[in-house]
């Protein structure tokens, strides 16, 4: 039985005054998916995550979600961009409340998501005090603070120590197990092979394929090649 196409993107096109960002970009992704996208600096990952997210107006194509059944956007999505813009005159918790009324949610939901990602014991601290690594776990729990079906991730290890890459891992699988499709945008080609299980290399406004992620050691060697 085929999968559902968590998200389907035809033709899509991008650009920047006379500057093609988006060459006709072809993607299938499918629900429970883990997809690794990556890419040189400059080939389009940001544009593509803004496009998706409806930060930015497409110039031409298609982004379809969950073959256009009904859902609701802003609940059902979820993402972290890079450099997570937050109120540092607020505590985690305040700052994580703003989408909590947004998105109508629970005290509850929001104590789960820092739980999930390792700050719940410092939900009460200003974000002055907060190191780059908790800023970039209030982001992910805020991307997460819904149960969205759709996650993307961009640059997700920026600023986390080792062990908390570790722990990043952990907290994708048990939302992939509970039924996210999650897109992860990184650099960190290792994070990649640990945590995807297929993923794509984009590269001057397309993808130029999508492959499986397998057990070869030699993997990251092969993704590393691309960009040489």
């Amino acid at each position: 039985m085929a999968k559902m196409k968590a998200l389907e993107i035809k033709n899509l096109k991008k650009s920047y005054g006379k500057a093609a960002v988006i060459k006709g970009l072809d993607l299938i992704i499918e629900e429970g998916e883990v997809f690794g996208l990556i890419g040189p600096n400059g080939a389009g990952k940001s544009t593509l995550v803004k496009l998706i997210l409806n930060l930015i107006k497409k110039d031409s194509g298609e982004i379809i979600f969950f073959e256009n059944k009904p859902m609701n956007f802003a609940a059902e999505t979820g993402a972290t961009i890079e450099e997570p813009s937050f109120y540092d005159y607020m505590t985690g918790k305040e700052n994580l409340d703003i989408y909590k009324s947004l998105l109508k949610l629970t005290d509850d939901d929001v104590y789960a998501a820092m739980e999930m990602t390792g700050i719940r014991n410092a939900s009460d601290k200003k974000l002055s005090a907060y190191s780059m690594g908790m800023k970039q776990r209030l982001a992910i729990s805020r991307a997460i603070i819904s149960k969205p079906k759709l996650l993307i991730l961009d640059e997700p290890t920026n600023g986390l120590d080792p062990k908390a890459i570790l722990e990043l891992r952990d907290i994708v699988h048990k939302l992939n197990e509970s039924g996210a499709t999650i897109i992860f945008c990184s650099h960190n080609l290792s994070e990649v092979k640990h945590i995807c299980n297929t993923y794509g290399f984009l590269d001057d406004g397309t993808i130029r394929f999508k492959k499986e992620i397998g057990d070869s050691d030699s993997q990251v060697e092969e993704m590393e090649s691309l960009f040489l």
